[in-house]
């Protein structure tokens, strides 16, 4: 399974300590004998006239800001694991601006941050971390402040939805999938691989059918079937890529789930206690960018766990 090599972790403004998050950035750097880069963003200063007239302008504040800061996150650098290549990098402007440009400029492959506490409106309109999710080429492990040493539960979220393009869908389902078990094989986890399907126009039955509950029905078994068959797919080609004896080392749990995912999902990731999904950020259109969908921002505006967002083949982030 794939390893990653160059990690960035974006910091929030408290750097006086290292985080749990932050100490988990560093596990997973050392296990994967990666790059650690830690980016401290700071907002661009506009002072008020009443500081100007004291004879301190913009520029000497920045820099003296930028020095005590670049001093605070090299001594918190120096706390962390010896073994690991640590480098500490201060930007001044927008965050997730300076956050997705880094990974385009440094070839990050791995993107980790504390989720933001943001207000309902902050969320409506987009913070950072949606943002991130939007327009991060890599994939984006958002986690909470209160982030545990270790998971027990990984919750795997994939799609079969043959209404999207099969082929990207495959490819995102595989990344999902072998993702988490990477993830549960390093600690151990129980993986649960959770699709949920619907009969497609359902509420139109009744429109052409003269029997809509019976053609309703069927309509629900036959996605039923489609889905065991792809979940099974997925199950056998992951069995091929990894061999018998670490999927059978696997603890793998299917959940198909009758109803709309932006439902039952969190509901899954609640009941099973989810320490961390996994999931895609797949879109219906082909604009640069567009790649979080509606179904994905419900989910997400959910969910109580770590989230670890994967984009499909092929994304190009609109921030250049």
């Amino acid at each position: 399974m794939k390893r990653f090599k160059n990690f960035l972790y974006v910091m929030n403004h408290d750097i006086s300590e290292p985080s749990p998050s932050l100490l988990r950035a560093v596990s997973l750097a050392k296990n994967n004998q990666a790059d650690l880069t830690l980016l401290l963003v700071i907002p661009k200063l506009f002072l008020p006239s009443s500081v100007k007239k004291v004879g301190m302008g913009t520029v000497e504040m920045e820099k003296t800001v930028f020095a005590r800061e670049q001093e605070n996150l090299l001594q918190l650098a120096k706390t962390l694991d010896k073994d690991v290549n640590v480098k500490v990098l201060l930007k001044v402007g927008k965050r997730y601006l300076e956050s997705v440009r880094l990974v385009l400029s440094q070839n990050v492959d791995m993107l980790i941050k504390e989720v933001d506490k943001v207000s309902w409106l902050d969320r409506l309109i987009g913070s950072d971390d949606m943002h991130l999710l939007r327009n991060c080429p890599c994939p984006v492990w958002l986690m909470k402040k209160d982030e545990k040493p270790d998971y027990k539960q990984v919750l795997a979220a994939v799609d079969f939805d043959s209404e999207d393009d099969e082929t990207c869908n495959d490819e995102l389902n595989h990344m999902i999938l072998a993702l988490s078990c990477s993830i549960a094989l390093a600690e151990f986890s129980t993986v649960h691989v959770v699709t949920a399907y619907n009969a497609a126009d359902a509420g139109f039955i009744g429109l052409w059918a003269s029997d809509p509950e019976n053609v309703e029905k069927q309509m629900l078994e036959s996605e039923f079937r489609n889905s065991r068959y792809q979940m099974d797919l997925l199950f056998h080609n992951l069995n091929e890529e990894i061999g018998n004896e670490s999927f059978n080392y696997l603890s793998l749990i299917p959940h198909l789930v009758k109803g709309r995912a932006g439902e039952e999902l969190p509901k899954i990731a609640k009941s099973i206690g989810a320490d961390l999904v996994v999931m895609g950020t797949i879109a219906r259109t082909g604009i640069a960018g567009l790649v979080i969908g509606n179904t994905a921002e419900t989910i997400l505006n959910q969910l109580n766990s770590s989230v670890l967002a994967i984009k499909p083949k092929g994304f190009v982030s609109p921030i250049s």
